[in-house]
């Protein structure tokens, strides 16, 4: 393949600016960001019923957990018929109550704490 170049044997060959579209020609490449689903639609769930109260608020948690921990927890769900979140919610309720009754937490959480004496 041979290079083109303009030398004064060929004139004809154009300047290198007209081989570039500059301006309202030149259109950049669309990219597409990438999308993640965030919303019941993109989800392709059906959209919320209307009228129902939006769920309690929840807070974001990462955590791992080990295997027999997640076999468990599938378990629990089979037989009772509650999601993953539900049985960790309850699960977590139950043990602050057993370190609540053993001494280890106090009797009245500490958001309440806070409230009873800003209240005072």
């Amino acid at each position: 393949m041979t290079q083109r170049t303009r030398t004064a044997e060929n004139p004809q060959l154009p300047d290198d600016d007209e081989d570039i579209n500059v301006g309202d020609d030149a259109k950049a490449p669309k990219r597409r960001a990438a999308v993640t689903p965030n919303s019941r639609k993109q989800l392709g769930r059906p959209e919320r019923r209307r009228g129902r109260k939006p769920g309690p608020t929840r807070v974001m948690m990462n955590v791992r957990v080990l295997l027999e921990t997640d076999d468990l927890v599938t378990e629990i769900g089979e037989e009772t018929g509650m999601g993953p979140q539900d049985v960790t919610d309850v699960a977590i309720a139950h043990y602050a109550a057993h370190l609540r009754r053993t001494g280890k937490l106090p009797k009245t959480p500490k958001r309440d704490q806070e409230e009873q004496t800003e209240a005072s």
